[in-house]
This record gives C-alpha cells, structure tokens and sequence, in this order.
C-alpha cells in the first residue's frame, strides 16, 4: 500500500511539472522597428528611430512650417493624426510618420465668398538682415530679359536695383524690408541703369521660376515708402512672359502706389488686344482707385485680388473696390486664367510725382499669403 501511494504520489509530481510546463507562456525576444519622419511641407530634419515593439517614446518633432502649427503624426501625408508629440508607440513593422500641420493663420473674411485652405505663405521671418527665402524668390538688378522677373527697369525709372537693398528686418512678426536711397554715386553692385539716368538704390524680387499662382485669394500687407518719387507695387506677370513677353502675358497690379498721394490706393490690368504680339502700340490696360479713405503710408494695410475663372476682385483691407471680367476690356483675349508669377518692387519714376528731397524711404512687407477661393486656387513650385 504505500509502495502504491508512494507510485501516484511520483506521477501526480510528474503530471504537476508537466502540465506547468505546457501553460508556461513562452518568452519572445523583443524586437525593434525603424521610424522614420517626414517633414510633409516643413523644413528641417529628424533622424531616423528605432523602437522596440514593448514601446517607447517617439522623439519630439524637430520640424516647422511658417505659418502652422504641428499638431501631430499621421501615417499618411494626408491622413488624420495618430499620434501626439512624444507620444509612446509600439510598432509592429518598420514605420513611416507624416508631420500633421494646421494654419495658425487666420482666414480673412470676404463677403459673398468662402476663403479655403491656405495654400502658401511668406512669412518673412528670419535673422535681422538676411536675405528673403531663396526657394521662392529672386532678387533682381535691372535687366530688359523677360526671364529677368520680366524685365526690370523700364519706364525711365530713376533707380538701380541692388540685392543689399533687401533685407528681413528680425522681428517676431517678420518683415521684408526695401530700402530706396538717393545716392550720388553709382553702387557696386547693381549693373546697368535702365534709364541712363540713375540717382536711387532700391530693390526688386519675384517668384518667376520658382512659385506660380492660379486662382484663389492673394494678399499682401504692406506699409508703403513715403516721398515724392516712391513708385511701390505688389503685382503679377503671366508664367508665359519667357515665351510671348509682355503684354501678351498678362499683368496684374494688384497694388500700385505714389509717394506723392498718400490717400490713394490703385490697382490696373495689362493686356493685348491680339493673339500674337506685333509690337509695342498693341498694349492696353483699365485701371481703378480708392480714394481719401487711409494713409497707406502712415501704417500697414492689406491688399489682395480675388481671383476665379473669367473674374479679379480687388480688395483694399477687406473693401471691394474694383472687379475685372473679360467684359471689361476692350478686348476678346482674356490671359488672366493663366498660372502668373507675383513681383514686390519700389522703383522710382513719374507715377510717384516728382521727387521731393527725402534721403531715404523705407517699403516693409508683413507677408504675402494664398489661399483657395470658393474651391479655386493652385499654388505650383517649381
């Protein structure tokens, strides 16, 4: 008998290791998978991660966008955020995060009108005086070519164009700066004289080649260069301009000012009254102003051109002031449905009046931005 007790007893320790041994979970060895960010339309760079498959914290975002805010991670460029900033994951294959970006601009209001998406900014933020951002823009010293941001000079402007006339100006809100200043010697840095006849140094700069616009909401805000002679534009060239030049490509002025008439904010078309250009007498334009309501010299306003198939809205401060369709002109060649490429300049001519003295003068630009219009707007980098 206890030979018999002392056999199940055996057997029961056997059963007993046996069965332990089979619910025992089994150990797996962990794993890690690489991550990699994207910037998804910012700037800067993050390493690549590896993470084990028990969790861990993704690194924080690295990247900015001007004019957005990082909310986050998505697993596709367009997709919905996944994850938050640091937050702990635990991959089960190598990964790919998207930056997620929302506006931290605010959307203007136009009456009568839906403003979308923001589709591209400059913001002009950066170093006390360095130079605008060379991905979308150009600075220009005068120059006939239409390849030269369309030609730069014309009209017997009294003015060189110097690249040193540029600057951003370092402040938390960001400003580019022209400075326009009369000099009595030519400068060493700007080539020819358009007009023969130089006595200022100032600045131009555009997007030709690297950023073009086709519909939506374009604005701008400016303060505008006080002084006889002071000639400031925010204005628009067809993309067209190398192949069929100028004015069968098309010019908006979306604003057009004179130092000499502080109290008077303009805007015009350019255009041709044929297909194919012939020669210069073939140049038409309409123009329109908004006057005596502000001093655009005194403080920054904004101006900006609604612009949807077969139609340009242009707004002072949110004020209509001026619509243009093909109905307006005296012409049946519409070029304005046609990507364009955007100009900031202060020349020095006779739509300014007369010089009057002024030592130096100063154009500050707060931004320039684009934004989809009742579902219209295309912004194409090159």
């Amino acid at each position: 008998m206890q030979r018999v007790r002392a056999a199940r007893l055996v057997v029961a320790i056997a059963l007993t290791l046996l069965v332990g041994a089979t619910i025992q979970p089994p150990a797996f060895a962990t794993t890690s998978y690489q991550v990699t960010f994207m910037a998804n339309g910012g700037k800067g760079t993050m390493a690549k991660q590896s993470v084990p498959s028990t969790g861990k914290a993704l690194s924080r975002n690295r990247f900015t966008r001007a004019g957005f805010v990082f909310t986050g991670w998505s697993l596709t460029s367009t997709g919905a955020v996944k994850y938050k900033d640091a937050a702990v994951i635990k991959p089960r294959a190598k990964t790919t995060l998207w930056a997620h970006w929302v506006s931290a601009i605010a959307a203007p209001k136009l009456t009568g009108h839906v403003i979308g998406a923001l589709l591209w900014s400059d913001e002009f933020t950066g170093a006390a005086g360095s130079q605008v951002s060379s991905s979308n823009w150009t600075v220009r010293n005068c120059g006939f070519d239409n390849l030269n941001g369309g030609g730069a000079c014309f009209n017997g402007e009294q003015q060189w164009y110097t690249p040193d006339a540029l600057a951003l100006d370092g402040t938390s809100a960001g400003n580019a700066v022209i400075t326009t200043t009369h000099v009595s010697t030519p400068p060493n840095n700007a080539g020819d004289c358009g007009s023969g006849n130089c006595h200022f140094t100032s600045a131009r700069f555009d997007t030709q080649g690297k950023v073009s616009f086709k519909y939506g909401y374009i604005e701008t805000r400016i303060k505008m260069p006080a002084g006889g002679g002071n000639w400031p534009a925010f204005w628009a060239l067809g993309d067209s301009m190398g192949a069929v030049g100028w004015p069968l490509a098309g010019e908006i002025d979306i604003a057009e000012e004179g130092g000499n008439q502080a109290m008077r904010a303009s805007s015009a078309v350019h255009y041709s009254t044929v297909d194919q250009a012939i020669c210069c007498d073939n140049h038409l334009y309409e123009t329109s102003q908004l006057l005596n309501v502000a001093n655009y010299q005194a403080d920054f306003h904004t101006y900006g051109m609604g612009w949807t198939p077969n139609r340009m809205d242009f707004y002072v401060d949110g004020q209509l002031f001026w619509s243009v369709t093909p109905a307006n002109l005296r012409s049946n060649v519409w070029k304005f449905n046609e990507p364009f490429f955007l100009i900031l300049n202060n020349a020095v001519g006779f739509f300014g009046g007369n010089y009057d003295g002024w030592a130096s003068s100063q154009m500050t630009i707060d931004y320039v931005r684009a934004w989809q219009l009742d579902g219209n707007g295309i912004v194409t980098k090159h």
